[in-house]
């Protein structure tokens, strides 16, 4: 708690205190009243970069350091917890000071940096996370003022008051080198970093110092995209789990890991089949809950393009039910008894049939004509499989099965009805239970008489482009996507002739298809670029 009240008191005094970036006005302004002959030159370098407040640039070095702690060889002690905390809070007091218009201490003036510290420590209320840091406060102030190697150091322990902590041996290493592992690794804007910036460098030199024997290594996308990205990015994260690999630093476009000096680069294949069954578990999931993947409308329930994608048959006839349960859910208003209305039938049958003409029967109905229209066509095999599980091979014929209007067989609810009728005292639940079974039967019959369509999954295909083209782990070749093959399907699919729409979010090179339904992560349209350029129309 108190941890949490000190991290509430530096958020008041520290988020509107620039760390990085910030204006080049306001850098100016401030060093220039300082009477910093560089100001020019510091004020254009630091407003360059990304902007990142006091409280956040602390939080992040704070969390980075810590993770880095627990692979050290002899373990921190609790006081060492604390002033490792409280030193990396401190370790820009200099940004706080110049925020406020005031000079800051030379290195060489310790105990003008010590009373700053206590200063800082006071107004952030420190005695509400460690009761006891006045009596540490050299140790949190060399810290503070030695987080970096070179620039603002001063390190010799003869200019410093003796140190409370027994072994001062301790503030070098582990303590000042984690201070700086944190500093260094929060100016990092790309995992890539760790091997195209000098920071990377330095980081190892770190680990050199805390005898942590780890590599680093990073996986990165080079496009970002939402959901996608972030599917890719945890299935990533929880691939390298099981190689031993543990993420310290994230970023939107990936991740930067500690891993075993002997680890190798992953198999590129085996990552791309391991990411695709967690991001299509993920979808499975959400389709055989009703969320995406189906439609329910005038003439039954219809299958996304995707879904029959994502699922073999012999994989989604079993999950139909389920999907039947959730969309067939309209008990009040059934759709058996109007389409008995569009049959032939005697007053005897009406009266009959009027026993199972519910929702029972609609959802018999609906699972057999969806798996007729999606797997089976007009197979006799079929026709005849199904009133021999209903049982009713005898009172239904297959040609009163077919027979249909609008594209909507009405035969099949017919012998739903008819079921039901035999059956009257069965509960919704009861029916569930059977279509269940039927599903299951089905499929094994279907498959072992080989009455199951081919299978294809091109959206699959299209993911492991893209993860071939976007995806990065460090050891792999680079596979660049083709600008020009990209540029040609961008225009292509912008002529007013082109019935090809482009993905809404990454207007990339890969396939897209039109949604079933209106359905958008953000404001209705706001997103939609699939239009021919000057056209009116808009798809999603």
């Amino acid at each position: 708690m108190g941890l949490v009240s000190s991290l509430w008191s530096i958020h008041l005094k520290t988020a509107v205190i620039s760390a990085l970036g910030g204006t080049y006005e306001a850098h100016y302004q401030i060093l220039s009243q300082l009477g910093d002959r560089h100001a020019q030159e510091k004020a254009q370098n630091w407003s360059s970069r990304a902007d990142q407040n006091l409280l956040v640039h602390v939080l992040n070095g704070l969390l980075t350091a810590w993770n880095i702690s627990k692979y050290l060889p002899q373990p921190l002690s609790e006081i060492e917890k604390y002033l490792l905390c409280l030193g990396l809070t401190l370790h820009d007091y200099n940004k706080y000071s110049n925020g406020q218009g005031e000079e800051t201490p030379k290195n060489r003036q310790v105990d003008e940096i010590i009373n700053l510290c206590r200063d800082l420590g006071d107004k952030l209320k420190f005695e509400l996370f460690w009761s006891e840091w006045q009596d540490y406060l050299p140790e949190i102030a060399y810290l503070a003022q030695n987080t970096q190697n070179k620039v603002g150091t001063n390190i010799y322990p003869a200019n410093w008051p003796v140190p409370k902590i027994k072994d001062r041996r301790r503030l070098e290493i582990p303590l000042r080198r984690l201070v700086a592992f944190g500093d260094i690794a929060v100016h990092f804007s790309d995992p890539a970093d760790i091997d195209t910036q000098t920071g990377g460098q330095r980081l190892r030199e770190q680990l050199r110092f805390l005898n942590i024997n780890k590599k680093l290594v990073y996986h990165r996308l080079r496009d970002t995209i939402g959901i996608l990205s972030n599917g890719i990015h945890n299935a990533t994260i929880k691939y390298a789990k099981e190689l031993n690999w543990e993420p310290i630093l994230f970023f939107a476009q990936g991740v930067i890991y500690l891993t075993p000096p002997d680890s190798e680069t992953p198999d590129i294949n085996k990552l791309q089949e391991f990411i695709w069954s967690q991001i299509s578990g993920v979808l499975a999931s959400k389709m055989m809950g009703g969320d995406i993947g189906f439609k329910r409308e005038g003439k039954g329930l219809k299958v996304a393009p995707q879904t029959l994608e994502l699922f073999s048959p012999a994989e989604l006839i079993p999950k139909l039910p389920q999907v039947i349960e959730v969309k067939a859910a309209n008990l009040k208003d059934p759709a058996t008894p109007k389409r008995l209305e569009k049959l032939s039938l005697t007053e005897t049958e009406r009266e009959f049939l009027n026993k199972g003409a519910d929702i029972r029967a609609d959802r018999i109905a609906e699972f057999i004509f969806l798996a007729e229209k999606e797997f089976f066509g007009d197979s006799p095999e079929y026709i005849n499989w199904i009133l021999n599980q209903l049982g009713i091979q005898n009172k239904i014929s297959p040609e009163q099965t077919q027979i249909q209007s609008g594209g909507v067989k009405y035969g099949w609810y017919h012998a739903a009805a008819y079921y039901v009728a035999t059956h009257a005292y069965f509960k919704l639940e009861d029916i569930s239970e059977r279509i269940q079974i039927w599903a299951e039967n089905l499929a094994n019959w279907a498959s072992e008489n080989n009455l199951l369509p081919s299978y294809s999954s091109p959206i699959r295909d299209i993911f492991y482009e893209y993860s071939r083209q976007y995806l990065e782990v460090k050891g792999w070749e680079s596979n660049q996507p083709l600008f020009s093959a990209e540029f040609t399907a961008y225009a292509d699919a912008k002529t007013k002739g082109s019935k090809q729409p482009i993905c809404s979010l990454s207007s990339g090179e890969f396939t897209s298809e039109d949604q079933m339904d209106s359905v958008v992560l953000f404001k209705p349209q706001q997103y939609s670029n699939k239009n021919a350029l000057g056209g009116r129309q808009i798809k999603q």
